[in-house]
């Protein structure tokens, strides 16, 4: 009986306290969870795109500026070969008959564009002998039609038979031979030759 008291006594002052317990386990879900790391953020522009998705043009323009480099004279590159704008090998390609079109009609509104600033009577002329001096232009320069002055005096005067004798009394004519003798006739009778529109 004493023993038993004893133990009873015994468990009265330590016992197993299972609200400890429950406060432990209470404690535990009420610790805050590690946050998950954050997921890392793509560079900008380096997204991966699916399988699939179409090619993004204006991208692969500035892919290919950014590795080929952009020239506006034509050079050679390591493979030695003639080269222009952005990696166009003019000694295998060349270019269209398009493009060539369009480099002409932007040559011709510039010749267009400086030679009405150097001599604006021109627009008085008629369309022949206006195509006339920007032919000339064209091939000269203008800084090498201005040198023409005689010819351009005649021409302003209204003098065009004499203009086109000053035309063929000049080096370039015999350089050009008859692209000169076509346009001292145009200059002269301000009309085209059937020549220059050959038939189909």
């Amino acid at each position: 009986m004493l023993k038993f008291l004893r133990s009873w006594l015994t468990q009265i002052s330590s016992p197993k306290d299972s609200n400890t317990n429950i406060s432990k386990s209470q404690k535990s879900s009420f610790k805050t969870a590690l946050p998950s790391p954050p997921e890392q953020d793509s560079e900008v522009g380096c997204e991966q795109k699916p399988l699939g998705s179409k090619i993004d043009d204006d991208q692969l323009i500035r892919q290919l500026k950014l590795h080929e480099g952009v020239r506006f004279k034509a050079y050679q590159c390591t493979a030695g070969k003639t080269t222009i704008g952005v990696g166009r090998n003019l000694d295998d390609l060349g270019i269209t008959e398009d493009e060539s079109d369009y480099l002409l009609a932007n040559d011709i509104e510039r010749i267009k564009v400086a030679l009405m600033r150097e001599i604006p009577w021109m627009e008085k002329l008629n369309d022949v002998r206006q195509r006339v001096l920007l032919d000339m232009a064209f091939n000269l320069g203008i800084a090498g039609l201005m040198k023409f002055k005689r010819t351009l005096k005649a021409v302003e005067d209204g003098e065009y038979e004499k203009a086109g004798r000053m035309m063929l009394d000049s080096k370039w004519a015999t350089q050009v031979n008859k692209r000169a003798d076509r346009l001292s006739v145009m200059m002269n009778i301000g009309k085209d030759p059937k020549d220059l529109w050959p038939p189909k």
